[in-house]
């Protein structure tokens, strides 16, 4: 068989692609200009010819700012493209009662170090978490308070508690977080839904109820759907149980008192003119060693491209080559989580006077969990929670009043009459965001870890990929989005 010819055109060598691309290009970063984001000129055929960069990145959530940044730092010439009209991917500003607040991820914990040293960078400041006061729980027809955030269960059901926390522990140290399809027992544990896993461990109604609301809260899925596999890795990736799911000192400690999308715009702010809105990105072609990425506000031509966006919608995008058959597997067997965020507030913080700390914990819909989120100097009184899976999907696309009337008949239960007295409310719907399609992050099913999971992190050519649940680390959070950008940048230059 006789070698296949490289088109006409095609470059041969490194000194060819700089021939192709134009050594202005690569040059824009170091001269400080912001080239990158340039609109593309036009071709001697009426036809937009592409720009030329470094590195392309699309998605400018937290993935793609960081990686942006870091190539910049490293020399190379970037353009960000963004399909929504703002930056921040899952991270986004809304409005209550006159007051900006994060409608997407908002806390910060003390362990999630990458995310602390921005903030401490861009001079934002964290306030931890009330949990000052009586929580309330609601379970299988029963409510009770607790103090802060204890349980409040019996003696033996707080030491069952703790025997399933520690094994549960016990085997996501078993999980490599960058392999965990290679544990010793990834087989069996990948054939098992979470569900299957805890009935088998406890007959308790009560613990049974406690773990699956608690944990559908911190992922957005239910355990009657998810592997166990996955939900070791997650629990390995965030440190421990107790780290996922508590507040003082754990995954949920912080809020960050401007905000947390005011760390996302002020990461674009550092990119001087190098992100592209109203730019979702159609094809990505590799051809020798150029790639060319096609979107709405034009053409760019490249060395690499980062692919940072939540994964299911990463084969939105037409690709050529197209995507190894796993990658595409994985993308399909990975869907988003569903919530719909929501904002309550009112003058003041009543339930504070009555000593209630604002968080709750319950199996009655529309969702697991609310919190007190109260700025710092008291006004307004906010309560913010979740309407989550599947109840998210029932209620999505739908009025915004018809949830807001759903919310506040759940806080009359909880707080009493005041609660349906709100000077405003505000809701997010992920599901219903074109460019997210669901929050927090994607989950995985039973045996999609163990047959195509390695497809996670692995390079295509030279595109790369990043976003959240790509991390080892904080899979799922903020700081997972901020490490998986590191990671990718240092792929394209170490």
């Amino acid at each position: 068989m006789s070698a296949r010819r490289k088109p006409e055109g095609s470059p041969r060598n490194r000194r060819d692609l700089l021939k192709l691309l134009g050594a202005g290009a690569f040059g824009a970063a170091a001269s400080g200009r912001p080239a990158a984001a340039a609109a593309p000129g036009r071709a001697g055929t009426g036809e937009a010819a592409p720009a030329a960069v470094d590195v392309v990145v699309v998605g400018a959530g937290f993935a793609g700012l960081v990686a942006a940044r870091r190539l910049i730092a490293r020399g190379k010439s970037v353009v960000v493209l963004e399909a929504r009209d703002r930056v921040g991917g899952r991270v986004k500003a809304g409005t209550v009662a006159g007051r900006t607040v994060d409608v997407g991820g908002m806390w910060v914990g003390p362990t999630q170090t990458r995310l602390l040293d921005l903030l401490r960078e861009f001079d934002l400041h964290t306030t931890p978490q009330f949990v000052a006061g009586r929580q309330i729980l609601q379970f299988g027809g029963r409510r009770w308070t607790a103090d802060g955030e204890a349980m409040g269960f019996d003696a033996d059901t707080e030491k069952e508690v703790d025997a399933l926390t520690t094994e549960l522990d016990r085997m996501a140290s078993e999980v490599p977080p960058d392999a965990p399809w290679s544990a010793p027992k990834a087989a069996a544990w990948d054939a098992l839904t979470a569900q299957e896993w805890l009935h088998a461990r406890t007959a308790n109604r009560l613990i049974r109820d406690y773990w699956r609301y608690d944990l559908r809260n911190v992922l957005q899925a239910d355990l009657s759907q998810m592997s166990l596999l996955f939900l070791l890795a997650y629990i390995r990736s965030g440190d421990s149980v107790e780290t996922l799911f508590g507040y003082e000192g754990a995954a949920q400690a912080f809020l960050v008192r401007e905000g947390m999308h005011s760390l996302a715009g002020r990461l674009a702010a550092t990119l001087e003119g190098r992100v592209v809105l109203r730019a979702p990105v159609r094809s990505i072609a590799q051809d020798g060693m150029v790639v060319t990425v096609r979107s709405d506000a034009g053409a760019w031509r490249a060395s690499a491209a980062i692919v940072a966006v939540p994964l299911p919608l990463s084969t939105r995008i037409a690709y050529t080559p197209p995507l190894p058959p796993g990658r595409d597997a994985l993308a399909q067997r990975m869907p988003m989580g569903s919530v719909i965020k929501w904002y309550a507030a009112y003058e003041r913080p009543f339930w504070r006077a009555r000593g209630f700390n604002g968080l709750v914990v319950t199996d009655q819909p529309p969702g697991a969990i609310c919190v007190d989120a109260t700025p710092p100097e008291g006004t307004p009184g906010l309560l913010a929670g979740f309407i989550d899976t599947p109840h998210a999907l029932l209620w999505t696309g739908r009025p915004q009043a018809e949830r807001r009337r759903l919310v506040l008949e759940r806080l009359t239960d909880l707080f009493g009459d005041e609660a349906a007295r709100p000077i405003d409310y505000e809701d997010q719907d992920w599901p219903a965001e074109e460019w997210s399609r669901g929050c927090y992050e994607a989950w995985m099913g039973p045996t999609v870890l163990t047959t195509v999971g390695r497809f996670l992190r692995e390079p295509h050519g030279a595109i790369h990929w990043a976003g959240t649940e790509t991390s080892t680390r904080w899979m799922g959070y903020i700081e997972g989005a901020i490490r998986s950008g590191e990671r990718a940048a240092a792929e394209i230059a170490p």
